[in-house]
C-alpha cells in the first residue's frame, strides 16, 4: 500500500473497495486475508479522519445569506 498519509480520500476509498472485493471472493489464503483486513482497517481510519477534517471546513448558507460554520464535534 502507498504511504497512507499521501493518499487522497478518493484513493483510499478506491483501495478499500478493492480490498473488500478481494476478501468477498474468499479465495485467498488466511495470511493474506489478515494482511488485507489490517490494510483495510488502516484505510478506513484514514477515510474517517479525512471526512471528519472536511466536515470541520464545511459551511452552510443560512436563510439570511450568511455563511455559517457547521457544528464541529
Amino acid at each position: 500500500m502507498e504511504n497512507e498519509t499521501q493518499l487522497t480520500y478518493e484513493e483510499a476509498l478506491l483501495s478499500l473497495n478493492r480490498i473488500v472485493e478481494r476478501l468477498e471472493r474468499g479465495d485467498i489464503p488466511l495470511n493474506d486475508t489478515v494482511k488485507y483486513y489490517e490494510e483495510g482497517q488502516q484505510l478506513l481510519k484514514l477515510c474517517r479522519e479525512q471526512l471528519t477534517a472536511a466536515e470541520g471546513r464545511l459551511y452552510k448558507l443560512t436563510e439570511e445569506g450568511q455563511i455559517e460554520k457547521l457544528n464541529q464535534q
